[in-house]
């Protein structure tokens, strides 16, 4: 007779469904920009085939609040399923970025930006009314930021859980804080914000590459084997795949670079916008794999007490 299987406890079920709302989240994104591309308009509803030059330009669409709440729940999906290894270390630094993503918009060439700055052909720049938007959102980061550093620093402090991937997660957290608000708010920086951030230019370009930058690390970490006690070993197959995920984000990054670089050589093709759906399916893909990968974990690291790891 066939052993029964034990019923899953909560926390795995929570750990699970977490790592699969990652997936949902990017599904939810990418459904968003499709049905962008073809509504002219909502109402009355016109259906017409208008791509979007990126992802991110669903910033100025009706989209635009699926675009950012899918950019902050990932933030904190991320956050939740912190662990003790250097992958999890990696995703807190990505949550660290993906708000700024949503916060400071993608450049947009549009002649209602003229009396902010300067907004030549080969220039993006935003709408006047976004600039007070995106200096808003980052106050409200930093001090978010800052808010959340000190409360994870007491509660290391009372609990007594020394952790030096968290202390380097809230070096990098407060120093991203410093520099965008430097470049936000500081006379001598800020003339030219958001596109003041050298030698890339446009902050949300630069958070943007940051984020699939730092993640591109994570699946060849994962391919080499378990990173925490108790981890299922991922099988040939899937160590495959995340070393293909990891070699095709890098190099769709590298891609994206050179869109940005020689966009008057493209033209209208849309380089950026399938450059960033290729880096969103990618993400995706990793994250439905490693939910199969690691169903069954009996104690995954982002629910484990940190005491009873080995120290």
């Amino acid at each position: 007779m066939t052993a029964a299987v034990p019923p899953a406890t909560t926390p795995q079920k929570t750990h699970r469904y977490l790592r699969l709302a990652l997936v949902l989240i990017v599904f939810t994104l990418l459904v968003s920009v499709a049905l962008q591309s073809v509504v002219v308009t909502w109402e009355p509803l016109v259906f017409g085939w208008q791509p979007l030059a990126s992802i991110s330009h669903a910033f100025y669409t009706p989209g635009r609040d699926v675009f950012v709440g899918a950019l902050f729940a990932a933030s904190v999906v991320l956050l939740a399923l912190s662990g003790r290894s250097r992958a999890t270390t990696l995703l807190d630094v990505c949550a660290v970025f993906a708000p700024l993503i949503a916060i400071v918009p993608t450049g947009l060439a549009d002649p209602r930006a003229v009396g902010h700055l300067p907004c030549p052909v080969t220039v993006d720049c935003i709408p006047a009314e976004d600039i007070g938007t995106a200096k808003a959102g980052i106050a409200v980061y930093v001090v978010v930021v800052v808010a959340v550093v000190v409360a994870t620093a007491v509660i290391r402090h009372r609990t007594r859980t020394p952790d030096r991937s968290a202390r380097l997660v809230s070096i990098i957290a407060v120093t991203t804080a410093v520099v965008v608000v430097a470049l936000a708010f500081a006379p001598a920086l800020n003339e030219s914000f958001p596109f003041n951030f050298w030698p890339v230019h446009s902050i949300h370009f630069a958070v943007t590459l940051l984020f699939f930058g730092v993640f591109s690390a994570v699946p060849i970490l994962h391919a080499g084997g378990p990173l925490e006690p108790g981890e299922s070993a991922p099988t040939p197959r899937q160590r495959s795949l995340y070393r293909w995920i990891s070699g095709l984000l890098i190099a769709d990054l590298v891609l994206l670079v050179v869109a940005l670089l020689f966009r008057q050589t493209f033209g209208e093709t849309p380089i950026v916008f399938v450059g960033e759906a290729v880096a969103l399916i990618l993400f995706a893909v990793f994250w439905g794999v490693q939910t199969f990968q690691r169903w069954d974990d009996p104690n995954p690291p982002s629910i484990i007490g940190r005491a009873s790891a080995p120290r």
